[in-house]
């Protein structure tokens, strides 16, 4: 059996209010945890409204970033995307992007990467993932 096999065999199903999660504060006005499978991370981040972007970063995950409440203004290479909720936008592995809230609502926005990001793992202990 091969460890992602093994890893979903001993693992059971379970529901996550997202609103009651713990959160991390990347910097004031972001906050994110996650939530992971055997291939793939996501991150739930909650956006306050005011929040200004620390500027573009990439990374080698493919990405798809859901907008599920609120609006979000998205820099992806030299292109805007402004998705208003429910919305997804696919950014490639390797493309420098940033995205930060428009208006002024609580944005919600989900970001799942694949293949799975080992440097986001600390976001899901409280999973007990493989435990």
């Amino acid at each position: 059996m091969s460890t992602a096999s093994t890893h979903s065999a001993g693992m059971k199903a379970k529901a996550y209010n997202l609103n009651e999660l713990d959160l991390q504060q990347v910097r004031p006005g972001f906050s994110r945890t996650g939530i992971r499978s055997d291939e793939a991370v996501t991150t739930v981040n909650w956006f306050e409204p005011g929040y200004k972007t620390a500027g573009p970063h990439s990374h080698p995950f493919d990405q798809l970033s859901y907008v599920l409440t609120g609006a979000m203004r998205f820099y992806v290479n030299d292109e805007v995307f402004d998705l208003v909720a429910p919305a997804v936008l696919h950014i490639p592995g390797g493309a420098p992007h940033c995205a930060e809230p428009l208006g002024e609502e609580r944005v919600l926005n989900l970001d799942v990467f694949a293949p799975l990001r080992e440097d986001y793992l600390a976001l899901c202990e409280h999973q007990g993932y493989g435990q």
